[in-house]
């Protein structure tokens, strides 16, 4: 007995070695560095961003102008990340970050002391521009991550930066319940300060991942992409889900989530940033679970993520039919939402990093990003018009139908990349 218990713990003991060696391997330089700064991110962000909409209501916006502020704000980020992909590959990842960061620092506290709606939405849309540098963050991504470890590399990095999101939306909904406005504001001056940080922390810990090539002109820039015809037309099946159907199937719940849990259904605020901290919570145990899982296999992902999501909006929808807050179905709605949401988008970046090559990965992922936030930015209009028209409940049926719809195309782009 003792001896089988020699051999169990040593055994773990293997296990556990080669498990943290494998941690240090992914998450060495670059790929360190961003999980730090994302987590640091996280903390700013998951304080006010629960709240945003709420805010925005707060200083006068109706439903409607919300779905439009951002909208536009979307919509001015589709033509930005453009620029952001082709500065990715034109003057290199690190250079391309440490602009838009610094941009982003200025906005967090600029939040803050906004008098109205439309003065929010002017720096809601300067904020969405200042993220053209998304590509390259997904680049310095791909580029830095070991080959045979990417997609349990990008599992992985939404866990270490979710961790904040698991206490930091119940104390902005208490600041926010006892403090109102004033709550608010602070939350965005404590975000402006933690971004200033992630700054110097990217100035300082990352390094350049491509040879910049200064002769090249910026025309034949974007004319090299013709070479690279097969990878394009992979890219753009990929697009056509994350950057329209997936979006359409979520956009009413994370345009109108807020105002549905605590106007509709009236919640308090301290629920829903409860709630926010339940997504996270999921989201970093699914991460973990199948981060150190030793075989993944991509369909089945992709079949749990779709039908997860979909399940999801109809148990959303219930409460929504008698106007009364019930916490066991929001809370298991919004778990079984977030293990769809987690396994999703680290298979879409899996995909294009296996049929993306290195040159280009900047410029395709600005045009990824494109398409996702001009996406994003038209069904977040049609999402206003069936949250108001087809009224709550209705709606989250609606996104349900197409959740599924898009789950079937996902699966059938799935399978014809493993076939090349």
């Amino acid at each position: 007995m003792y001896r089988g218990y020699l051999i169990l713990s040593g055994g773990f003991g293997l296990v556990f070695s080669e498990s943290l060696s494998e941690l240090r391997e992914i998450f060495s330089g670059n790929v360190g560095v961003m999980a730090l700064s994302w987590f640091l991110f996280g903390l700013s962000s998951s304080l006010v961003i629960p709240f945003f909409f709420l805010y925005a209501k707060a200083l006068g916006a109706s439903d409607l102008i919300i779905a439009y502020i951002r909208s536009i704000g979307l919509y001015a980020l589709a033509g930005s990340i453009v620029f952001g992909g082709l500065l990715t590959d034109y003057i290199g990842r690190v250079k391309t970050i440490l602009i838009g960061t610094s941009i982003i620092v200025i906005t967090q506290y600029a939040y803050a002391f906004v008098n109205d709606w439309f003065q929010l939405a002017i720096i809601w849309v300067i904020d969405e521009v200042a993220h053209f540098y998304q590509p390259a963050l997904s680049a310095i991504i791909m580029d830095s991550l070991p080959r045979d470890k990417t997609l349990k590399g990008f599992l992985l990095l939404q866990a270490i930066p979710s961790i904040p999101g698991l206490f930091m939306p119940i104390i902005g909904g208490i600041l926010y319940d006892i403090y109102g406005l004033t709550g608010v504001r602070l939350g965005f001056i404590i975000s402006g300060t933690i971004s200033l940080i992630v700054l110097l922390l990217r100035m300082k810990g990352l390094r350049e991942t491509i040879t910049i090539n200064k002769r090249v002109r910026v025309s034949n820039f974007i004319l090299e992409l013709r070479n690279y015809r097969v990878e394009l037309k992979n890219a753009l099946k990929i697009f056509i889900y994350s950057g329209f159907l997936f979006q359409l199937g979520v956009a009413v719940w994370f345009t109108y989530g807020s105002i549905y849990v605590v106007e509709v259904l009236g919640s308090t605020k301290t629920e829903w940033g409860l709630l926010n901290s339940l997504i996270t919570a999921t989201m970093i145990l699914v991460s973990l679970i199948f981060g150190f899982s030793t075989r993944l296999d991509g369909f089945k992902i992709a079949l749990i993520g779709g039908l997860s999501i979909t399940i999801s909006q109809l148990m959303i929808a219930i409460p929504g039919y008698y106007g009364l807050y019930d916490p066991l179905i929001m809370r298991s709605a919004v778990i079984v939402g977030a293990i769809g949401n987690t396994v999703i988008w680290p298979l879409i970046s899996t995909l294009l990093t296996k049929i993306l090559s290195p040159e280009i990965r900047g410029r395709v992922t600005g045009f990824q990003r494109m398409f996702e936030n001009i996406g994003m930015a038209t069904v977040t209009i049609l999402a206003g018009y069936l949250y108001t028209g087809l009224g709550p409940a209705n709606s989250f049926v609606f996104s349900a139908f197409i959740n599924l719809f898009s789950t079937i195309y996902l699966l059938k782009i799935y399978l014809s990349i493993e076939k090349n």
